[in-house]
């Protein structure tokens, strides 16, 4: 009997709990073609992909954007993003977070690119926004404040 009162005491808790923040989820019918289209047209970019993840909580997922630049794009970096950012923002709203990574075209890797670690080739005063780390990650407030910054 104890167990049943318990369990039942439990799954009321996790009912109630389950819906105590908004899901952010953003929209899974976003046209990522459309968005990765755009990406490529930015100065410096070759190649780009937009995909989901879930952040570990439950009903968050975030927007994940992989940019490849060349030396154009690695020369003017913070542009790069600052432009990516303007297009994420306008195009893929309502997600809970925003993580754009950045790998470099590189000839002699096996891989012809090498992942770049944002936060050794930038400052908080090239981008003032977002957790620089191997990526950037935003909230989406950081978003809509970076964009058209």
């Amino acid at each position: 009997m104890r167990r049943l009162a318990f369990a039942a005491v439990a799954l009321a808790a996790a009912l109630a709990l389950g819906g105590c923040g908004p899901a952010a989820g953003g929209d899974p019918e976003m046209d990522a073609a459309a968005i990765q289209s755009e990406l490529v047209q930015i100065d410096g970019v070759t190649d780009a992909s937009v995909g989901t993840y879930n952040t570990g909580a439950p009903g968050r997922h975030a927007l994940r954007t992989k940019l490849v630049v060349d030396e154009a794009g690695l020369a003017d970096l913070p542009g790069v993003l600052d432009a990516a950012i303007d297009i994420v923002a306008a195009e893929a709203p309502g997600w809970s977070e925003y993580e754009f990574s950045v790998s470099a075209v590189d000839e002699s890797s096996p891989t012809g690119t090498v992942s770049l670690s944002l936060d050794k080739r930038l400052t908080p005063d090239d981008v003032p926004y977002g957790t620089l780390g191997s990526s950037l990650t935003m909230t989406p407030d950081e978003l809509r404040q970076a964009a058209g910054s």
